[in-house]
């Protein structure tokens, strides 16, 4: 008896974590707790970690400049591109976002592709876009 009444409260349990993840009303998304985040390293012209950069974030589309929630970054270089917090900025097809890092009278413009994911949109995907760049250098 123990051991049904234990499936029966894993089942429920199991059935209650489905649904609190649940982004649609019809029941056929289920979101994972995960918070994504997209990064780009740049490079001064030693290629050295650059540090202290300005970026602005403009999705091409809507002209609309974006600021992603968090901007501190552990790694001296890496820049924080987009985050799950934009999901709403981005349509299901993909839009670009045009990133432009720039310090000191150097710059280098970087396009990403993201989209929301299409039907639940629990999360941003990266369609496209570099992983390293210098600043200074023009794009390839």
């Amino acid at each position: 008896m123990h051991r049904i009444a234990r499936l029966t409260l894993l089942s429920l349990l199991l059935g209650a974590l489905f649904w609190a993840c649940s982004d649609s009303t019809d029941g056929t998304c289920a979101c994972t707790e995960e918070f994504r985040t997209f990064t780009v390293t740049i490079l001064d012209d030693a290629s050295q970690p650059a540090q202290n950069l300005t970026l602005v974030r403009t999705n091409v589309r809507t002209g609309k400049v974006l600021e992603p929630g968090w901007l501190g970054m552990l790694v001296p270089g890496t820049y924080l591109v987009a985050d799950d917090g934009l999901i709403d900025e981005f349509s299901d097809v993909g839009d670009t976002l045009r990133v432009v890092a720039s310090q000191n009278g150097a710059s280098v413009t970087m396009d990403f592709v993201f989209r929301s994911a299409a039907p639940c949109r629990c999360h941003l995907e990266l369609v496209a876009g570099p992983d390293t760049v210098v600043i200074g250098e023009p794009p390839p």
